[in-house]
Order: C-alpha cells, then sequence, then structure tokens
C-alpha cells in the first residue's frame, strides 16, 4: 500500500521527489519498498480491510494503528512520513520506520523518526535496520558497520558498501550486539561527521566495548571482537 502510494499516486510525488533529490535511485526505491503513508488518519487501515480483509485486532497487532481510546476506535500509526520497512535476518518484515519530510512545523507533526511500537514481531532493541541484506557481505569481510539512520544505510548500500546495518536511533543493546556478532567478529561505528557525530561514536565504542566484553562472559557467548570508529572527511 505504502509503496504503491508513493510510486504511482498523486499523493506520493513530493516524498518521491524528495528521496530522488536525496540522491536515492529509482531501483533503491524499488528494491527496498520504500513507501509514503499519506497525510490521512485512516487511509492505510481502511484499504487494508477492503482490499486483504484485515481486521481491527490484526492492524492493531502488528503496530499499523493507534487506539484512539475510550471506545472511540483507532487511527493510522504512520502518516505524511517516508516509510522505511524493517526486516528480520531473514528477509521478513517486521515492522516499519517513518519520517517526516523537511519543513513544517514538527513540534505539531511529532518526532522526526517513528518506529513501529513493539509487537510480537518487532522488537527494535533486537534489530538492524538492512541486516537481512547485509550479513551476507558482513560475513564475508569479517566486519559489520554501525551508521545511525536508514537513510545513511541505504546510501551506503547503493554506493557499494553492503556491510553496513543501521541502528534505528536506539542504544546499543547486547541482543543487537550478539545479532551483528552471528557474521562478524570486528565492529565499526559510522556515525555523523559533525561534533554531536564524533562524540556519540566515541562513546557509542567505549559502550560497544563494554557490551562486546559482558557477551563474551557468557556461556557461549560470542568472543571479543575487534571495535572501532571510522572517520569520515
Amino acid at each position: 500500500f505504502y509503496h504503491a502510494i508513493l510510486t504511482t499516486h498523486e499523493m506520493g510525488r513530493p516524498a518521491l521527489e524528495y528521496l530522488r533529490r536525496r540522491g536515492f535511485t529509482d531501483a533503491t526505491i524499488e528494491s527496498q519498498r520504500l513507501g509514503w503513508a499519506p497525510d490521512s488518519w485512516d487511509a492505510c487501515s481502511k484499504a487494508l480491510a477492503a482490499k486483504r480483509g484485515a481486521t481491527s485486532a490484526e492492524l492493531d497487532a502488528v503496530g499499523l494503528t493507534t487506539d484512539r481510546g475510550g471506545g472511540r476506535g483507532a487511527y493510522d500509526r504512520f502518516r505524511a512520513r517516508v516509510i522505511f520497512p524493517i526486516r528480520d535476518a531473514n528477509g521478513k518484515i517486521t515492522g516499519l520506520g517513518g519520517r517526516l519530510l523537511p519543513g513544517g512545523d514538527d513540534a505539531e507533526r511529532g518526532p522526526k523518526y517513528l518506529n513501529s511500537a513493539a509487537t510480537a514481531l518487532f522488537d527494535k532493541s533486537r534489530t538492524r535496520y538492512l541486516v537481512d541484506k547485509a550479513k551476507a557481505a558482513i560475513r564475508k569481510s569479517g566486519t559489520a558497520v554501525l551508521v545511525e539512520g536508514y537513510t545513511d544505510a541505504l546510501m551506503a548500500h547503493q554506493s557499494g558498501f553492503t556491510n553496513v546495518v543501521a541502528s534505528m536511533g536506539t542504544a546499543l543493546t547486547p541482543a543487537q550486539i550478539a545479532l551483528l556478532l552471528r557474521y562478524a567478529s570486528k565492529i565499526l561505528l559510522a556515525y555523523d561527521v559533525d561534533s554531536a557525530g564524533v562524540k556519540a561514536g566515541t562513546l557509542g565504542a567505549a559502550e560497544l566495548l563494554k557490551l562486546v566484553i559482558e557477551l563474551g562472559g557468557a556461556e557461549s557467548g560470542p568472543s571479543l571482537v575487534d571495535v572501532g570508529v571510522v572517520r569520515l572527511p
């Protein structure tokens, strides 16, 4: 639904133009099934109910709707956002990420990035964006590279750096690190080039090393790995 709105409907044109201005090719937009959530309270849930027979309970269970409270029904969780499907290591879509387009009053529109709520399928503390696409390259190179956001990871892959995954704005967790250590013995942080990114990278490397040591001390835990910070010009 979201992908069709982005690529074939007039409502999705501003979002499609934004992605193209950011440098994303149509091939990347298609292969990653990027989308656009229209600025509507119930467009997605109505479409899925009509075309797929989705029930209110099912839409709620997978985090596509948010309860209004007071028995007043529900509304679409994602509205007026670029949509990034989030897959598990096996390539199954378990959640979504939504990004506001630049401009407007963000205080009224909500956070810049919004992820799916925690569900039986989706737990962002155990997930890395693009891990399904990156795991083969991570295993082959022995190195996993962490970046900050969806667009960072997508552009890296489009540019040929396919051992890159994104953290989706969450703090580093043991489960996320354990996921990467299935495929790599070296983890690098490549955060934004500004001063905040450099500081976050340095602090993140210390936290990452701490987590790796904790994991290594557990029974059947991974062995200690090489940890580093990528310094970009």
